[in-house]
């Protein structure tokens, strides 16, 4: 260890040592259930003790499937190089419509056959999904209350990538009910999506439905020392509940 080491260790103990009696109760006592922070109680940058749970977490991951209903696909990309037609992969990622019918995690997925996505996939890429807060048309009126989200600042908001198998889904009858009730849940988050249905004659492509099956969740929820940040099993994700939006104020 460099002398330029020790020597920036030593400056740090002093600083702690002549801060530490402004920690703590008003006699510069520092009691077991006080929490130290960098920067003073107003100002904290992290807490030595205890921080936000993975339960805190995984309900915060539940709430944001459930509330947004755009993602980014995340997948591998192959394309030849202009210069000399070598093969090339790259990370891309592509925004697709999603919507968690079924409230229970595992979201729907409008899949475009010919779309980049679902081919990337289909010549084997793995693949991931990535929602964060706001992931929404503009028009849509969703809630964002999180638990350790920063009002105002993007970094300190809650975003998540999903990590599972895709499940094909396919009805026989175009009358049976999970079809038509998968559909009406889909159409109110995106209208829009009505031209491109499967099955849909006059569509200019063929589509299909999958279902993703969370497996693993990796979740920022924001900064550190108020959000949880880390992987979340999926046994934890589909048992956490979902954040009850705020209650509306009372009209004066």
């Amino acid at each position: 260890m460099t002398w330029l080491n020790w020597g920036l260790y030593f400056t740090i103990g002093l600083a702690l040592a002549s801060y530490a009696p402004h920690i703590g109760n008003e006699q510069g006592n520092i009691h077991g259930n006080d929490k130290i922070s960098i920067f003073g109680p107003s100002q904290s940058l992290f807490h030595v003790e205890d921080g936000p749970s993975k339960e805190e977490g995984a309900s915060v991951a539940r709430t944001l499937v459930h509330r947004e209903s755009l993602f980014s696909v995340n997948t591998i990309h192959t394309f030849k190089s202009s210069h000399d037609e070598s093969e090339v992969s790259v990370p891309v990622s592509s925004m697709e419509y999603f919507a968690d019918c079924d409230g229970d995690g595992d979201p729907y997925w409008l899949v475009i056959d010919v779309g980049s996505p679902n081919q990337d996939i289909i010549r084997g890429s793995p693949y991931s999904f990535s929602i964060r807060d706001g992931d929404h048309p503009s028009w849509d009126d969703v809630a964002e209350n999180y638990p350790g989200k920063r009002e105002g600042s993007n970094a300190g908001s809650p975003r998540i990538q999903l990590f599972g198998k895709l499940e094909f889904v396919g009805f026989y009858n175009p009358f049976d009910p999970r079809k038509l009730a998968l559909e009406k849940c889909f159409l109110e988050r995106h209208p829009d999506a009505s031209l491109w249905l499967p099955g849909n004659v006059v569509s200019p492509h063929k589509s299909h439905w999958t279902k993703l099956r969370v497996e693993s969740v990796h979740i920022i929820g924001g900064f550190g020392d108020v959000a949880y940040i880390g992987t979340i099993d999926a046994k934890s994700y589909h048992e956490a509940e979902i954040i009850e939006p705020p209650a509306e104020e009372e009209s004066n």
